[in-house]
């Protein structure tokens, strides 16, 4: 992985530069995979949305089609759970149903709380890497051979701040998203062959039931809305005129930064 980058200056998607695609988001329904699911079908995607309640996404799907969007796809799953073949099943579902998957924006994440190693549950050590980690890598493998069908397939991972996460007390979670920019690194070496875009992005603290649990000493202060990180994933959906792969995006609490000179 290349250091850390922004977007440019003053981008602006255009106009419904997604329709025809299909894209799949995972934690549909938190509040960074809302802003996503609604920005990206706003732009013309058909979404596929993937989470745990299916009447959040039952109400979600419900508000993109009122506000004139293409009807999403809900795909209820719990990732903390879900093994290889379950995904499988999610990637043949999706091929016989939209018949394309052009891009995987992996945005569920887990987090139990700020404990200590000695009194961790392993129960929840291996429910929180099953959905922070494997089940990207899982998800990833399984709807492979229909990234290599796109013209413009892309896998968007979301880290956290490795300065933070990599602290005492932070645990699987730490762990797993430490991790998890090793497996960025990795896939974009690997699929860079087949022409997929593999980047990930950094968001801030942003105002969601996750951060407010995972950033403990930060309540009171003001946290970002998750409408802030939705530019950046916006452009690495675009299309740009050489390959945009192996990166990390940055973005401060007020947006994203200005590219440097």
């Amino acid at each position: 992985m290349t250091g850390l980058s922004n977007i440019p200056a003053g981008f602006a998607p255009a106009e419904r530069f997604l329709d025809g695609r299909t894209l799949l988001v995972t934690g549909a329904t938190g509040g960074l995979g809302r802003a996503l699911v609604e920005a990206c079908a706003g732009h013309g995607a058909v979404v596929v949305m993937a989470g745990r309640r299916v009447r959040a996404l039952e109400q979600l799907s419900d508000r993109v089609v009122a506000a004139g969007h293409p009807q999403p796809v809900i795909y209820p799953v719990d990732l903390s759970g879900a093994e290889a073949g379950d995904y499988e099943q999610m990637a043949r579902a999706i091929g016989d149903q939209l018949g394309a998957l052009d891009a995987v924006l992996h945005v569920a994440a887990a987090f139990a709380g700020l404990t200590p190693l000695a009194q961790t549950d392993p129960k929840v050590w291996q429910a929180t890497l099953a959905v922070n980690l494997s089940a990207p890598f899982l998800i990833n493998r399984a709807v492979l051979e229909l990234l290599k069908q796109s013209d413009r397939a892309r896998v968007l991972f979301t880290l956290d701040d490795p300065g933070r996460v990599g602290g005492a007390y932070w645990g699987a979670y730490g762990v797993s998203k430490q991790a998890l920019s090793a497996l960025t690194a990795i896939a974009a070496a690997e699929l860079e062959a087949y022409r997929i875009e593999v980047n990930a992005v950094v968001p801030p603290p942003l105002a969601t039931r996750l951060r407010r649990q995972a950033y403990l000493d930060e309540r009171g202060s003001p946290a970002a809305d998750p409408a802030v990180a939705v530019p950046t994933y916006l452009y690495l959906l675009a299309e740009h005129p050489s390959p945009v792969t192996g990166r990390v995006f940055e973005i401060a609490s007020d947006g994203p930064r200005a590219a440097s000179a």
